[in-house]
């Protein structure tokens, strides 16, 4: 007979000690139905993933009539299929997949849909019950009318009469179309129904014959008693040195690969491409709920920032405790606030001149309760004029060096200040001395002194970058510009793929000859159209909206932004193929975000860092960037500064470094499969 796959000596192992094919022999004719039955862990997944290509065997060789991944269907245990597309949409993305035509796909489409009595074409997948799911799965298994089917368990969660209605049909395939099928299932009886069965336990077969042979032969009425039969006869014959024997005698592994059993058509293929890309594009379309997030996030984060952060606290209480004023505060109303005021008290001018800026001052009696104002977060601070401040002040002003040391001693300001919260303190100590300053110089001025001697004399002239009065908004903008672009599509990618990994889809698609490199590039060409408007839209709110300074040039910024979004892209490839779970990968985004927010600039200068941190904070993927974005914004410096172009080439190897350590997981873990 031609033999449809033959299969000798297979060994396949996970570890040292965990041998999952101990020298397994298959045979299958062409045109048969090959009934594959065993319990969970014998090794069934693993034979079939050697079988079609994606597991390679330690030992052992894999001879099919199948050259090419096309001429295999697949139908895995799990639906793996996209929810979101409808039953046309997957049928035209498998056939594409395989190379068919246009009409070849619609011709398809129309026989499966009646052969198996799918609903209308138009039903999407997430609207299907779950026996529907699994006829489309199957139908996806036959879209291309291949030569050889593997499918597992097929029939599960079926109606009796359309599982009967399956096998016939797989009946006709077998004889009329020359089709060869290897089906698992757990229902053993059903196995009947195939031409040969095999039952595998512990890593190797231990019959293959016919099935009514099979029961002739061990005296039996249904293949279930057989299998126990000889499931007795292993256990029997098993001896735990037997075991240590197969791992000491485990054959070697060659250095040499034995040449694989399917062909490849390379690493690029236009037609799997473009059959991935329209997917992905169809994923987007529908997923409306995801696209309002992933545009609507980055609006929303950029705006709640520039409202919540950087902005100076405004209505924060002093306490005052004024000696030389018999009637308290109220006195002040009456007193002058202009003019050379010198026999007025000055105290009710200077507190004038703090409550324009915004300072709201509130009067207690006494020291003792001004500090305990203080100590219960009733005030910030307590100002202290003395009995004579006034008098004093004037003495010191008009004899200067002659003035006396009472006099001098008097004419303090005494402050207390609640320095807990770092912000509010120094902010408060600045007003407080700024406040001052102004006080004098007008007093000054309006008694015909030179202004200029109530200052230091130092004079800050016009920033060469920035304002006098900068804002934290404007130092970390574009760090959160940075960080929002790193992370942003570190999320899509990582949910998108691993959503396809976690159900079975991606390894589906493998199956079908869809690469690596395919899937990166087509999620990658969706993802550059995603990262471009989610950049668009934060610099438009950070720069037009709330007028952060940006006198840069646009080109060589938004291209920045590109390529540190591809950055985060990247090392959103990477996190997908390690990860096997959402946890895992939830784990690795936010184990990773703090430590580059806190260390790239965004929070707080580098050159404020431990000196350890200092020297390799810098390595980070979001630092030079960030320096890059400041200098191109805020300094308006070209590409041609070292500090541009180091966040360009920054964010350029860390790119490569990501792919290449994406590649070395996928080839270390063989495939993009979870574990």
């Amino acid at each position: 007979n031609e033999y449809a796959l033959t299969i000798r000596g297979a060994y396949k192992r996970y570890g040292a000690n965990n041998i999952v094919l101990k020298g397994l022999n298959m045979t299958l004719p062409q045109g048969t139905i090959y009934g594959l039955l065993g319990p969970s862990g014998c090794g069934k997944t693993t034979l079939l993933n050697c079988i079609v290509g994606r597991i390679d065997l330690d030992a052992g060789q894999i001879t099919t009539k199948a050259k090419h991944r096309a001429d295999i269907g697949y139908m895995p245990q799990d639906v793996a299929l996209y929810s979101v597309l409808s039953i046309a949409e997957t049928f035209l993305y498998y056939g594409r997949l395989f190379g068919m035509t246009y009409a070849q796909i619609e011709s398809r489409t129309e026989q499966l849909i009646k052969l198996l009595e799918l609903p209308a074409a138009k039903t999407l997948v997430e609207h299907l019950s779950g026996g529907q799911q699994r006829r489309v799965s199957f139908a996806v298994a036959l879209i291309h009318d291949p030569q050889l089917l593997i499918l597992d368990e097929p029939t599960v969660g079926l109606d009796p009469l359309l599982s009967q209605s399956i096998w016939e049909h797989l009946l006709k395939l077998a004889s009329n179309g020359k089709k060869t099928i290897i089906i698992t299932t757990h229902y053993i009886e059903e196995a009947r129904q195939a031409h040969f069965v095999g039952l595998m336990r512990g890593g190797v077969l231990l019959c293959e014959e016919t099935p009514t042979q099979l029961m002739i032969t061990h005296n039996c009425d249904n293949l279930e008693q057989a299998f126990l039969q000889l499931s007795h006869k292993q256990h029997n014959a098993f001896n735990e040195e037997d075991d240590q024997e197969e791992i000491i005698n485990y054959p070697e592994l060659t250095k040499e690969k034995s040449k694989p059993h399917l062909n490849g058509e390379g690493w690029f293929l236009w037609s799997r491409f473009m059959a991935q890309l329209i997917k992905n594009w169809f994923f987007m379309w529908r997923n409306k709920a995801m696209m309002i997030f992933l545009l609507g996030l980055p609006l929303v984060q950029c705006t709640f920032y520039n409202l919540a952060i950087g902005h100076d606290p405004e209505g924060l209480k002093i306490a005052v405790v004024v000696d030389e004023l018999t009637n308290g505060l109220t006195e002040c109303l009456t007193i002058p606030k202009t003019g050379c005021t010198l026999d007025y008290p000055l105290s009710c001018r200077y507190l004038d001149k703090l409550q324009s800026r915004t300072i709201k001052v509130v009067e207690y009696q006494g020291l003792n309760e001004g500090k305990s104002a203080v100590s219960t977060n009733k005030a910030w601070g307590l100002l202290h004029f003395a009995h004579n401040y006034s008098t004093s002040l004037a003495e010191r002003i008009n004899l200067t060096s002659d003035a006396s040391d009472l006099a001098i001693e008097w004419s303090q300001l005494n402050v207390w200040m609640d320095m807990s919260n770092q912000y509010i303190g120094n902010m408060l100590k600045e007003d407080l001395l700024s406040g001052y300053a102004g006080f004098l110089e007008e007093l000054l001025s309006d008694c015909g002194w030179p202004p200029q001697s109530a200052g230091i004399p130092v004079r800050f002239e016009e920033p060469i970058y920035g304002s006098r009065h900068p804002s934290f908004i404007h130092f970390a903008s574009p760090a959160v510009i940075v960080v929002f672009m790193f992370y942003l599509p570190l999320m899509f990618t990582v949910g998108v793929l691993l959503y396809e990994k976690m159900a079975g889809i991606l390894e589906r698609c493998m199956v079908a000859g869809v690469t690596a490199l395919e899937v990166v590039v087509a999620h990658s060409v969706i993802q550059f159209v995603v990262l471009c408007l989610q950049g668009l839209l934060m610099m438009f709110i950070m720069y037009q909206v709330f007028d952060s300074p940006f006198i840069g040039n646009f080109f060589w910024t938004s291209n920045l932004l590109i390529l540190q979004g591809l950055s985060g892209m990247c090392f959103g490839f990477l996190i997908s193929v390690v990860s096997d779970t959402m946890n895992t990968a939830s784990f690795m985004g936010i184990g990773t975000f703090f430590p580059l927010c806190s260390m790239s600039g965004m929070l707080w200068p580098q050159e404020g860092m431990h000196t350890l941190l200092k020297s390799i904070g810098w390595l980070l993927p979001t630092s030079l960037p960030t320096e890059a974005m400041r200098a191109l914004t805020a300094r308006g410096w070209g590409i041609y500064h070292p500090a541009v172009y180091k966040g360009f080439i920054s964010s350029t190897i860390w790119i490569i470094f990501f792919c290449f350590m994406t590649r070395l997981v996928i080839k270390a873990r063989k495939g993009l499969r979870a574990k």
